[in-house]
């Protein structure tokens, strides 16, 4: 008899693999794509997982993560508590809550739009960062202030660097693909186009 995996059991499986792609994308940059599972997990992990603690596997992901990344931080001299940190704990916290939301009435036309949707406003709060701290730092090379500054650090970034638009794509191409990954194992239904045949695992109602 084949028995599956308990609530506890698949978000430990999900949460460490996502961990060991990250890791290993950053050991080897040149035979792993750059690109990160933890978005599509928090999402994904909200929809599938226990309300009560599913919106936490990417918060978990990622904190471990950047644990076991301490020793290479602590060498180059980066700070663990940055703001990119606090964003990127924000959003992942926005991307269960945006996952608990659909999970009940969930389609693959809505998980796509909030996919695409969640790695927008992810790069877009990133840049915005950026640009700001840029400006009030009076960095060089530096971004104008206003709306053009703005803007160009949202589309081109700066001379002489790769274009920040890139980074947009290659966001929400990996993000989709991660999505694709995840429901490949825990809805095939829904990714193939058809009505959902797993619900979001709930504990059971007290009598």
């Amino acid at each position: 008899m084949k028995r599956e995996l308990s609530s506890i059991q698949l978000a430990l499986a999900l949460i460490l693999g996502c961990v060991a792609f990250r890791l290993l994308s950053s050991l080897f940059p040149d035979y792993i794509p750059n690109i990160s599972p933890l978005m599509a997990l928090a999402f994904i992990g909200a929809m599938y997982l226990p309300r009560q603690w599913g919106w936490l596997v990417g918060l978990a992901a990622f904190v471990i993560t950047d644990l076991a990344f301490i020793p290479t931080n602590y060498k180059v001299g980066a700070n663990l508590l940055s703001w990119w940190t606090l964003i990127s704990l924000g959003f992942y916290l926005v991307a269960g809550v945006v996952g608990l939301l659909i999970s009940q009435r969930k389609s693959l036309a809505k998980v796509l739009t909030g996919s695409v949707l969640l790695s927008t406003l992810f790069y877009v709060a990133g840049n915005t960062f950026t640009w700001a701290g840029n400006v009030l730092s009076h960095s060089t090379p530096a971004y104008p202030t206003g709306v053009a500054g703005w803007w160009q650090a949202n589309t081109v970034g700066l001379a002489g660097y790769v274009p920040t638009w890139l980074f947009l794509r290659n966001g929400i191409v990996g993000d989709l693909f991660f999505v694709a990954v995840l429901l490949l194992v825990l809805d095939r239904a829904l990714l193939f186009g058809h009505a959902s045949e797993r619900p979001a695992i709930r504990p059971p109602v007290p009598l």
